[in-house]
């Protein structure tokens, strides 16, 4: 996993820094990375991006060593003197650049695996996981208060009423003698005060979780447990909650003992399937209000018109043109400008990943990536680029 604190460093590194930033899928069950397979693929991939034979060389040597735990993939952010390794638990497109920090590469990681609340419940227990970068963590289990002693199954039915001179038992309790027949009225109690025991912990839970999810900024919930307790507890979520419920699963073993493992194998389609839902009704939103083609998008973007840029995961497949005087930015598509008409500086060609830093800090624009076929489609009928303007 990438930390908070891995975050902010690799977001503070100098920006004329040469840096070796690498998403290597080194998943052992892939037939791709048997024997020296993995080994082969990465060296040549580092050669053609021209990364040095000493960084070159503390990666192969990374990835030959026997890992006790790891991830699916890695991501290596490698300087003249440091190295570090984050293992993520998702196979993730491999990518490979050398030189001035890429920092938008992390941004890409952490669009492609959302961080998504997922809450086991049932009468008895209440566990809230975070899903991040495809990993459960358990931040918190609240047990439900059950009767005490003295209101127990067995305390509470042996006080059933009973009618005087009626034959048979009652009064005293299951199978005594007494003076009438036995009512129910002793269940009825004790499963009204379970009911209301229960409503109780489901509304306390539900408060708790509306605010916790809204100061974390938290804006997706996933419930698992048992059927009808997902069902009970999702009526007492507020019709306006800070957060969009985005699945419900079953779990064996009840929300106290459920295996972490099992709820991330069925929660999984749901991320899946949102994400997709979610750049689906992108695209669709840009069709109708957006803007398109990738000359016009800068030229609005520019002009501080856009608020949202929509992007192919990928940036570094996508190449426009920078004026290479960051005093009096200039950017656009157009190959036959070769000088900026702003103060006559010299047009550079970069890719779109290595130019977001600077749009985000000028223009103040959101990023959205699209992925796999919606990608392709954002490339093939939007132009490459597209965005939502702010008026």
């Amino acid at each position: 996993m990438i930390t908070r604190t891995a975050l902010r460093r690799i977001q503070q590194l100098p920006d004329d820094a040469m840096v070796l930033m690498a998403v290597v899928n080194d998943n052992p069950r892939l037939p791709d990375n048997e024997g020296n397979g993995l080994q082969t693929r990465i060296r040549q991939a580092m050669q053609d991006e021209g990364v040095p034979p000493t960084v070159m060389n503390q990666v192969l040597e990374d990835l030959n060593q026997s890992r006790t735990s790891s991830g699916k993939s890695a991501l290596y952010v490698v300087g003249a003197d440091f190295f570090e390794r984050h293992d993520i638990q998702a196979d993730l497109p491999e990518r490979i650049h050398y030189g001035r920090p890429l920092k938008s590469l992390v941004e890409s990681i952490l669009d492609l695996l959302p961080t998504v609340a997922v809450l086991a419940v049932d009468r008895e227990w209440a566990r809230l996981f975070l899903l991040r970068q495809n990993e459960l963590l358990e931040l918190r289990r609240d047990e439900n208060v059950r009767l005490d002693d003295g209101d127990r199954w067995d305390t509470m039915v042996s006080g059933t009423r009973h009618v005087p001179g009626a034959p048979g038992s009652g009064g005293a309790g299951r199978n005594q003698p007494g003076s009438g027949p036995r009512s129910d009225s002793g269940t009825d109690l004790f499963e009204n005060r379970e009911a209301a025991i229960q409503q109780r912990f489901y509304n306390r839970i539900a408060s708790e979780l509306a605010d916790l999810m809204n100061r974390a900024d938290i804006k997706q919930l996933i419930l698992v447990g048992p059927v009808q307790r997902v069902s009970e507890f999702k009526a007492e979520l507020p019709e306006k909650a800070p957060f969009e419920l985005i699945g419900e699963t079953n779990v064996t073993g009840g929300a106290g003992w459920v295996n972490p493992a099992e709820i991330l194998e069925k929660i999984q389609p749901f991320v899946d399937e949102h994400r997709l839902k979610t750049e689906q009704a992108l695209l669709e939103q840009i069709q109708e209000r957006g803007v398109m083609e990738m000359e016009q998008v800068l030229e609005m973007m520019q002009q501080a018109r856009l608020y949202q840029l929509v992007i192919p995961e990928d940036g570094s497949q996508v190449h426009v043109y920078r004026s290479n005087n960051r005093e009096v930015p200039y950017f656009t598509s157009r190959k036959d400008v070769p000088h900026s008409p702003l103060d006559d500086s010299i047009m550079e060609r970069v890719t779109l990943e290595e130019l977001l830093p600077d749009l985000i800090d000028l223009y103040g624009i959101e990023v959205r990536r699209v992925h796999g076929d919606h990608a392709q489609r954002l490339v093939r009928e939007f132009g490459g680029l597209a965005g939502l303007p702010r008026y």
